[in-house]
């Protein structure tokens, strides 16, 4: 330990003590790191064009209405969040006939999809993240 102390001078204790606490503090800040990027967004889109997003809050039950546009009509449409899942409510039956979207029920998921034809409407969850942020971190 003397051997140590001769060649270690204040300086370098106090650099060698700092990176072990930067060290240590990334461990505490990448679960808030994941819990930021865990957030879901229920996207609605008509042939492939975002019309609206909305956050998902697990513990909020709601109704969201949202606006859109077919061959130069203004419709609502309706988005129920519940327990962390999202559902497309009825359609008007004039330019979606069958309501299959409403029959899919609930997805939580961000591989499933909800899908209203033949005005090609798509439901989808996605991360709340933007695309062009890439966060890569590894723990040991």
């Amino acid at each position: 330990m003397k051997d140590i102390n001769k060649i270690l001078k204040l300086g370098d204790k106090i650099i060698i003590i700092l990176i072990v606490v930067l060290s240590l503090s990334w461990i505490a800040y990448i679960p808030v790191i994941s819990d930021n990027l865990n957030q879901k967004v229920a996207v609605v889109k008509i042939k492939d064009e975002v019309i609206f997003k909305h956050e998902i809050d697990d513990n909020k039950d709601e109704v969201v209405p949202f606006e859109f546009e077919v061959k130069g009509e203004k419709y609502t449409g309706y988005l129920e969040i519940k327990d962390g899942a999202v559902r497309l409510q009825r359609l008007p039956e004039e330019i979606v006939p069958l309501g299959i979207h409403n029959d899919m029920g609930f997805i939580k998921s961000e591989y499933e999809i909800i899908v209203a034809l033949p005005i090609s409407m798509t439901v989808t969850i996605e991360n709340n993240q933007s695309e062009n942020q890439e966060i890569d971190y590894i723990v040991q």
